[in-house]
């Protein structure tokens, strides 16, 4: 199965030339399931029209916590169900049935981050598959309590994940010896380019794969980030994050 994760920014700023740079880059991608993050009602009508390939589609509008989901599928959507900033929707794939969660935590506050986190954890907990896939902004990095927590080094709330997740970004580092790719990137992406700011460059958004022994690991065969390139037109790449798309198999 391919996913992919892309908030595609919630702006107006080189729009409407920027809505084709999403269509574009969703495209060229071609993953099984796409979850999207900032996705206004607006838009996301626009993009039902233009994404012929995914007939199935579950969204859920903005709200105070957090700005519009949306998860576009080649496949029939089995089950949905929505809380804590998250989408939760389950497929049959090659005879297995997937779980795919589509976060974006809050920006503000690293606690409503923790609150919202170890919820989803819970709810996911009793959804009934083979294997499940987290994704999405979690608006915060892999040196965070919420990444750490995810992946089973430490508590949050006196709660635990177990069974852990597999973060596909460290996996892929680590079968090709590469170094981690930001996705907020704030010194190539033009919407931060140049800004006076003593921030740095994260890894915000991510794809966790839940360890599912006894049944067999998935494998990861293919990772990367898409949406980086900068269009002459616009000025703009096609989204302020880039987006992660991996594939998974199992055997």
């Amino acid at each position: 199965m391919k996913i992919a994760t892309f908030n595609i920014w919630n702006s107006d700023r080189g729009m409407p030339l920027r809505e084709q740079q999403i269509i574009n880059e969703i495209k060229s991608v071609d993953s099984d399931v796409l979850c999207l993050q900032e996705v206004k009602l607006e838009a996301y009508n626009k993009l039902k029209d233009q994404l012929t390939d995914y007939p199935f589609n579950y969204y859920h509008e903005s709200n105070e916590e957090c700005d519009g989901l949306a998860v576009f599928c080649k496949y029939p959507i089995l089950t949905t169900d929505y809380n804590n900033c998250a989408i939760y929707t389950t497929y049959e794939f090659e005879n297995k049935t997937y779980l795919v969660v589509n976060v974006h935590l809050p920006w503000d506050s690293i606690g409503k981050k923790e609150q919202f986190i170890v919820e989803i954890i819970k709810t996911i907990d009793g959804i009934k598959s083979d294997y499940a896939l987290l994704t999405g902004d979690f608006n915060c990095s892999g040196h965070s309590s919420v990444h750490h927590f995810i992946t089973g080094q430490r508590t949050l709330l006196n709660s635990e994940t177990t069974p852990y997740w597999f973060d596909l970004a460290e996996v892929h580092a680590e079968q090709s010896n590469t170094n981690l790719e930001v996705t907020l990137d704030l010194i190539n992406n033009p919407r931060w380019k140049g800004k006076d700011s003593a921030e740095t460059s994260q890894r915000f958004d991510r794809i966790y794969v839940r360890d599912a022994y006894p049944k067999p690991s998935a494998q990861l065969k293919y990772f990367s980030l898409f949406g980086k390139t900068v269009d002459e037109q616009s000025e703009y790449c096609a989204s302020d994050h880039y987006g992660v798309v991996a594939e998974i198999k199992v055997d």
